[in-house]
């Protein structure tokens, strides 16, 4: 008897999941708390990648642009994991990370529009690769501010929204 109310127990919960988890959403970090994966921007001018999270692993490459965008994808005590809008991975060390939310466009000759409507009248065309800091979010779009230029842009357009 208590054969088969452990096989049904572990039954049930292979088919509906763990009852402590039951009803959240996503993942959370370890270390944090914090969703993963989640949306962060580079603090610093010069920030090394790392193949692995501490200071003995090689550093793949160096970003050079503070508010770069970047989504944190694992947690390793002080160090994330990170990955940027081409897929590239590495770790970096937390406090070189920024909660403040950036986006960067990905798309070639973008419309930033006044309002959300598409068919706003454009204040902005934008090239590939500009960094804007994220205001807002709604489901299609973004509204930001890209240099001294506030505005609403497609979601596709951009990485990070």
């Amino acid at each position: 008897m208590r054969t088969i109310l452990l096989l049904f127990i572990l039954v049930f919960l292979c088919i509906n999941g763990s009852p402590i988890f039951a009803g959240t959403t996503g993942n959370k970090g370890r270390v944090t708390g914090l969703d993963i994966p989640r949306f962060v921007s580079l603090k610093n001018n010069k920030t090394f990648v790392r193949r692995g999270p501490g200071k003995s692993y090689r550093i793949d490459w160096i970003l050079e642009k503070p508010g770069f965008p970047l989504r944190i994808i694992g947690e390793h005590n002080h160090w994330r994991q990170i990955e940027d809008f081409q897929g590239d991975k590495g770790w970096i060390y937390f406090r070189l990370l920024s909660g403040k939310r950036t986006i960067i466009t990905i798309q070639n000759k973008i419309l930033l529009r006044k309002k959300v409507a598409q068919g706003s009248k454009p204040i902005a065309i934008l090239d590939t690769g500009v960094i804007g800091e994220l205001i807002k979010t709604t489901q299609e779009s973004c509204q930001a501010k890209f240099q001294n230029y506030k505005g609403w842009i497609d979601k596709i357009q951009v990485w990070g929204c």
